[in-house]
């Protein structure tokens, strides 16, 4: 099954990128917008994993997870990957502790090499996907947009990291939470 690991977000979060992609709509550019529901922040993606493996990655995000304690986010700005010439990927960014999301990321990225699973090549960049950009028809449209319409800096606490079972549906994917893993409470 498909699968990845994530930090779910509040729904008021999720409401507050809804409107920015509702605002960013009136561009007119061909973006394929994530559904509200299923935005979140992907630590890792597993790609397809035989369910019986599934205990030994909850296992991994167990370990992982119980090294850091509740630590805080908030939303900061839009921006796109690659880069603005060739736009792919739109984003909402992060602020707060972020370091503390990269060594997170980090950790579970290493525990999940020594079980089988590819490290990843490129440094992780803690974002939330918001649509993803079909052809570079009114982008620079979108990217004005996206550059002058204020993110309200939402503030959230991450206290556990999931891992999802992605199912691809023709009305879009569905994510299904497997297993949770609570960060530590010790002081």
């Amino acid at each position: 099954m498909r699968t990845f690991i994530a930090i779910e977000i509040p729904s008021e979060i999720k409401s507050a990128l809804a409107a920015l992609q509702n605002e960013l709509r009136r561009a007119g550019a061909e973006v394929s917008w994530t559904r509200p529901e299923n935005i979140h922040l992907t630590l890792k993606f597993l790609g397809e994993v035989d369910e019986r493996r599934i205990g030994e990655v909850e296992k991994v995000c167990v370990e992982s997870a119980a090294e850091f304690r509740p630590f805080a986010l908030s939303l900061r700005g839009a921006g796109v990957f690659p880069n603005s010439r060739q736009p792919r990927v739109l984003w909402a960014g992060l602020s707060g502790d972020v370091e503390k999301a990269v060594e997170m990321q980090r950790r579970l990225d290493e525990r999940l090499a020594t079980i089988g699973f590819e490290r990843e090549e490129k440094d992780w960049r803690p974002h939330l996907t918001i649509g993803r950009v079909k052809s570079n028809r009114k982008t620079r449209d979108l990217l004005a947009l996206a550059d002058s319409h204020p993110i309200p800096a939402l503030q959230f606490v991450v206290s556990e990291i999931v891992v999802m079972k992605s199912e691809l549906h023709p009305a879009g994917a569905r994510y299904t939470p497997m297993a949770r893993a609570s960060l530590s409470r010790a002081s």
